[in-house]
């Protein structure tokens, strides 16, 4: 009997693309919703609005066709895939916004579809972070040797009234610069808080961490369900606000 040989490499990419596109499927869903969101209320909405150039109008159609394509690009190509979704698609909605005229005027933009906006471009902004795939960076021959670093966990409970002092005293310190009037002591006088504030704040964390045991952080799949509430209330009310969006004057 003969031993049977192993599989090729290509036999190996074919049998791991199905689970790959599966991985990155969720990747591309976490930019291109929040990035479809951020562009329907404020960049598609205001260059639809009668009197807007064509020119503006274009740019809005450029900026959402970069979102699309980098997306789909940046697994394959990631400089050209990122360059796309990132800078042409924020830039081609900034000339939009440039070209848009009196559409975009504060007294014909509408505070919630703003906000809702605002809300999508932030989410739109933390979806392009994602891990680095199944490299580890210490496995890499460049890496400087040095002390392990400790796992994360939950603080202790005696750590948090130190954190808490900690804060207050910083805010105290702030407070404080307010209550220089003359312009030029005033400047220092914030400076020297500012500074205050930070030193008091890195020394309340250094003294939270050393009180008592460290407590291990529950694992991934525990933390993401405890996320499962809070996401799902945030994509009603997107929701919410885009169907708001869409229906009203």
């Amino acid at each position: 009997m003969t031993p049977s040989s192993p599989p090729s490499s290509e036999t190996r990419e074919t049998a791991a693309n199905p689970a790959t596109e599966a991985r990155r499927s969720p990747e591309r869903a976490r930019v291109l919703a929040p990035g479809l969101y951020a562009w329907l209320l404020t960049v598609l909405y205001p260059a639809a609005q009668q009197g807007v150039p064509f020119v503006a109008r274009a740019f809005a159609l450029v900026s959402v066709v970069a979102l699309v394509v980098g997306v789909f690009f940046e697994n394959q190509r990631p400089k050209v895939g990122r360059w796309l979704g990132i800078y042409a698609f924020v830039g081609c909605s900034l000339l939009t916004w440039c070209l848009a005229g009196p559409a975009i005027g504060v007294g014909n933009v509408d505070p919630i579809r703003s906000a809702l906006g605002v809300l999508g471009w932030v989410i739109y902004a933390f979806g392009w972070g994602r891990s680095r795939g199944s490299r580890i960076p210490e496995d890499s021959p460049n890496v400087l040797t040095g002390a392990p670093l400790a796992p994360r966990a939950r603080l202790s409970k005696a750590g948090a009234p130190v954190v808490a002092l900690a804060v207050v005293a910083a805010l105290v310190f702030e407070g404080l610069a307010f209550r220089v009037e003359r312009a030029e002591p005033a400047l220092f006088a914030h400076a020297a808080a500012t500074a205050s504030a930070l030193l008091v704040l890195g020394a309340g964390a250094r003294i939270a961490l050393g009180l008592g045991g460290r407590r291990e952080l529950p694992s991934a799949a525990t933390r993401l369900n405890a996320m499962a509430p809070p996401l799902a209330a945030l994509a009603v009310l997107l929701g919410l606000g885009l169907v708001w969006a869409a229906f009203s004057r």
